[in-house]
């Protein structure tokens, strides 16, 4: 995959090739994402470690089943926090995601 936000390949092959189906689910995981950051940063300035974990658990998911793996990592580690009720590079892995999130936009827009 190198350092590409996403595996167009896999992420291809998993739709049968259908570019125009990925172009939507692609836009539908990055405006979840947009909506979710805000939730996510709330559930670490307040130590919610459920709320943590299970948004992150979400996105991981959404992320990485459309090939999107570097952002499926970094929902795996804020899962990981949230479940170990940990809080320590929190922060910086929600600013992580949003820029994982904006790169995987600007992506999309070559496609």
């Amino acid at each position: 995959m190198g350092n590409k936000v996403i595996d167009l390949e896999t992420a291809l092959d998993r739709l049968g090739g259908d570019k125009e189906f990925l172009l939507e689910l692609l836009g539908e995981l990055v405006q979840q994402i947009d909506q979710s950051l805000p939730d996510l940063k709330n559930a670490v300035d307040s130590a919610n470690y459920d709320e943590l974990r299970s948004i992150a658990h979400g996105l991981k998911g959404a992320a990485a089943n459309l090939g999107a793996d570097k952002i499926a990592e970094q929902f795996l580690q804020l899962e990981m926090m949230g479940k170990e009720h940990r809080l320590n590079g929190a922060i910086e892995g929600v600013e992580n995601a949003r820029e994982l999130n904006e790169e995987l936009k600007n992506y999309i827009t070559t496609l």
